[in-house]
């Protein structure tokens, strides 16, 4: 090759690299005129950016997105109870630099950025930034707070009355699910969301409570109970079953039991009445010769509570209601050892009326007093007039006397008795026995003391007291019958142990004095009436030990009025 050849490509070779010098300005001017500004028409969330530095196309989207970021989305439940939750303290947050740069802002060698950056551009999404720990853990949080407990159905009997509540049913807050929709809601631009839950149902349901109710409890309630012997039975009306019965278990195990101390009551009385062939018979006493004597007791068949409690069991859960009762043998309650040693030693109080004479009072005075006769009262027992006597008819012996109804006397079966229960008030009032039941008349006979009286009339007013000492008792009944021009009397005494030294009445105080009206009765059974003065009267009952008095009774009482009654025939 000669000079001038070599001087050509020389020439050639400069012109080459001058080029390649000019390129490669060109390109690294286009890096950093791309790398200072984002592509024309970039956008990013639907904000426009382009034309933009990163720095400012950054501080553009915070404007923007940062009210969203702190603007509080509201979380509604089923359950009713609606949260606000602000994304930023829920770990949500937008990544500014990183939409930026995904945009196209930002230094970058790469010849398809860079003509990008000077040529284009287009939309791009946000890019969002999650906490996932922080994000479960305010959710966590959040549910512990919106959580409902279920609640049970429930039934319960009192005094054979059934009540019920409905079940509830519970909620719980699904957390990775609604944190997920949280999210997704925030990124959208979404302000409210559905949380994500589940409902928790209650372990007893109504359904549950209503097949118990229908059947076993529904079962076991129906119908009366008849626990039978030889000696007698002992009935329970379907109320009387209904009371006793009690339900046991929790939740789906419910049954039906009963109360035993209820059922004991209830069948107290008709327990008390069997006669069971052979059965026991306590150690008693009776008046020989002026002197209290022991009437041995005797080992026997009975009918225990206990086999009461068992027979109701059978019954209860048995196919029959229906069921026969078990007799034992067994020892009498107050054996004759017992009555020995506690055998009545005195008077320890006596009361005595007399009354005008009249065939009824003989009667029905008379048949009171020797009924009465003999009763034994151990130490906590009651003793009941009317339980004694029974219901007073015609047809088991009483006369037609006279008692007070509606204010004014009129004919019925029994009249007089209450001579025999005033006297006998006051044995038992002078014995210190407690007053359990007495009921003064209303209007006021001279021939009782005022105050200190009682009366009866079966199946409402009675006449009881309890033995409340250490001691057995023997109630002596006695009476004198009257006749034409003499009057008889009724006296009963009390035998026992002394527990106080003495027991008086202070005096009767009687005030506010009052009458009655003036009626005329047009009635059958109407009976003419001389007005009866109607008075307050009080008095104390004290108790002596060493003495002196250490316990005292008030007692009070106001007679009504007797109104002067004339008959319409008369």
């Amino acid at each position: 090759m000669n000079k001038k050849q070599n001087k050509k490509w020389m020439w050639a070779g400069v012109g080459t690299g001058a080029a390649v010098l000019l390129a490669g300005g060109a390109y690294t001017a286009a890096y950093f005129v791309a790398g200072n500004q984002v592509p024309a028409h970039a956008a990013a969330g639907d904000v426009a950016i382009g034309g933009m530095s990163p720095r400012e196309a950054q501080e553009t989207l915070r404007r923007v997105f940062e009210p969203r970021v702190r603007q509080p989305i509201e979380i509604a439940t089923a359950a009713g109870d609606n949260i606000e939750l602000i994304p930023d303290e829920a770990g949500l947050n937008v990544d500014y630099e990183a939409t930026v740069a995904a945009a196209g802002g930002g230094f970058s060698w790469n010849p398809v950025n860079i003509y990008r950056s000077l040529a284009g551009g287009d939309q791009v999404d946000i890019v969002y930034t999650v906490d996932e720990e922080q994000l479960q853990s305010s959710f966590a949080e959040k549910a512990d707070a919106l959580a409902v407990e279920p609640v049970d159905a429930t039934i319960s009997l009192t005094e054979g009355t059934v009540s019920t509540t409905a079940a509830e049913v519970g909620y719980q807050l699904q957390v990775e699910a609604t944190a997920e929709a949280f999210r997704q809601a925030f990124e959208n631009g979404e302000t409210r969301i559905e949380a994500v839950g589940e409902e928790i149902q209650p372990a007893v349901t109504d359904a549950d409570i209503k097949a118990f109710a229908d059947g076993a409890l529904k079962k076991a309630m129906t119908g009366p109970i008849s626990l039978t012997s030889d000696g007698g039975n002992v009935e329970l009306t379907e109320e009387e079953v209904a009371q006793t019965l009690t339900i046991t278990g929790e939740g789906k195990d419910l049954a039906v039991g009963f109360d035993e101390a209820t059922l004991t009551e209830l069948t107290a009385d008709d327990l008390e009445d069997l006669q069971v062939k052979g059965g026991p018979k306590n150690a008693s006493y009776k008046l020989e010769g002026g002197q209290v004597v022991v009437v041995p007791g005797q080992k026997g068949l009975a009918v225990t509570p206990e086999a009461v409690t068992k027979a109701f069991g059978e019954a209860l859960n048995g196919e029959s209601r229906t069921v026969a009762l078990e007799a034992t043998e067994q020892e009498p309650e107050f054996t004759t050892a017992q009555a020995e040693q506690l055998k009545p030693t005195q008077v320890i109080g006596e009361y005595s009326t007399r009354y005008p004479h009249a065939a009824y009072r003989n009667t029905n005075i008379g048949k009171a007093a020797t009924m009465v006769n003999g009763t034994v009262l151990l130490p906590g027992d009651t003793f009941s007039l009317n339980r004694k006597l029974g219901e007073r008819t015609e047809a088991a012996g009483w006369a037609a006397g006279y008692v007070i109804s509606g204010g004014n006397l009129v004919r019925e079966a029994g009249g007089g008795v209450s001579q025999a229960a005033t006297t006998l008030f006051n044995a038992a009032f002078f014995a210190g026995f407690e007053d359990v039941e007495h009921k003064p008349h209303s209007l006021y006979f001279a021939r009782y003391p005022a105050g200190r009286e009682a009366t009866v009339y079966y199946g409402s007013v009675d006449l009881k007291f309890r033995n409340n000492t250490d001691y057995p008792a023997l109630i002596q009944g006695s009476y004198s019958a009257s006749s034409a021009g003499k009057d008889g009397s009724v006296t009963f005494r009390i035998w026992s142990r002394p527990t106080w030294d003495k027991v008086e009445s202070t005096e009767l105080v009687k005030s506010d004095f009052y009458e009655g009206t003036e009626r005329v009765l047009d009635t059958d059974n109407c009976e003419p009436q001389a007005p009866i003065q109607g008075f307050t009267v009080n008095y104390k009952r004290l108790f002596y030990k060493d003495g002196r008095v250490v316990k005292e009774e008030p007692f009070r009482w106001k007679y009504n009025a007797g109104d002067r009654i004339t008959c319409a025939d008369d």
